[in-house]
């Protein structure tokens, strides 16, 4: 069986377990209540696997490869080129070749480059993995390959490099694409689309913050940067429909030295691969600003980024 036939036969595979479950939790409840929060949670800390494209997978080959120690396992870690050195970090569901578009600006324009695979994603060790999980992995690449100038993250990633400020990690700038604020309103959709009972849901995230002892507010990226001064500049398309425009507003509206610009027509996943938003974050981190075009030709005709609100 030839792979292609192989993947449309994965994918509604796929689509028939996510429908036994969708209509699942509700008979659940009614014979076991804690077992349907306990298969919620599951469910809920587990990210889904995909593969890594051939164009990711030659930018990663180039790179130069270690094992960052990590809990009880290791991370996949990738470096390029010499200087100051900038951090990327990958979204739910993704892997450290996911933002190697950025790879080859940043090191023409002088930094290096690191990724890494965040627990349960990629080849990393694990099977769960959540915020916490990925905020302790950005410290656990910190310790062990930087300091890092800045970081540039996508979706969670992105408010998980926003939080890790509050554990200590002094970035000078932030390049965060499409964050989501709050990811307790994301547990709401969760329990949404698998149509969890409302006491299922409120036990979900019991077990949630009892796992990870912390309160959901403690993960709210718009509560602001805390101590830190680092620079921020958001990307966000205002048609994203995974994790919406109102978020990016409200981490820009929190932080004291932060730029929101409208990235239109780039979705949520097309953002990471974007010549213009690749091209205006490299310049603001050289120092630039990202309210001016990027000094370099597009590669094709697209809706112009347009700065949404500066504080």
């Amino acid at each position: 069986m030839t792979r292609r036939r192989a993947r449309p036969r994965k994918r509604r595979l796929r689509r028939t377990i996510l429908r036994v479950l969708r209509g699942s939790f509700r008979h659940i409840g009614r014979f076991s209540p804690s077992l349907s929060a306990r298969l919620a949670e599951h469910m809920f800390r587990t990210p889904p696997r995909y593969r890594r494209l051939k164009r990711e997978e030659r930018c990663l080959s180039l790179a130069r490869r270690s094992a960052t120690p990590y809990a009880r396992g290791t991370l996949p870690t990738f470096t390029w080129g010499r200087g100051p050195r900038v951090l990327l970090v990958h979204g739910w569901g993704g892997h450290a070749g996911r933002l190697t578009p950025f790879v080859q600006p940043l090191v023409h324009a002088g930094f290096s480059v690191v990724a890494f695979d965040a627990p349960a994603h990629g080849r990393a060790s694990g099977r769960r993995s959540g915020m916490p999980e990925f905020i302790a992995a950005i410290r656990a690449v910190a310790r062990a390959r930087g300091p890092f100038e800045a970081a540039i993250g996508h979706s969670l990633g992105a408010a998980a490099c926003a939080l890790a400020l509050y554990e200590g990690l002094d970035f000078r700038s932030l390049v965060l694409l499409a964050p989501p604020a709050d990811p307790e309103k994301y547990s709401g959709r969760f329990a949404k689309f698998f149509c969890l009972p409302e006491h299922t849901h409120a036990a979900m995230k019991r077990r949630l913050m009892s796992r990870y002892r912390l309160e959901w507010e403690q993960l709210r990226v718009s509560r602001g940067p805390g101590a830190s001064r680092a620079r921020l500049l958001v990307f966000h398309d205002p048609r994203d429909w995974k994790v919406p425009f109102q978020d990016g507003e409200e981490i820009v509206a929190s932080w004291p030295r932060a730029e929101l610009v409208r990235a239109s027509g780039v979705g949520h996943h097309r953002i990471v691969r974007d010549p213009e938003v690749i091209g205006r974050a490299v310049q603001f981190l050289a120092g630039g600003s990202a309210l001016r075009p990027a000094e370099r030709p597009p590669r094709r005709r697209r809706p112009a980024l347009r700065p949404a609100l500066v504080s």
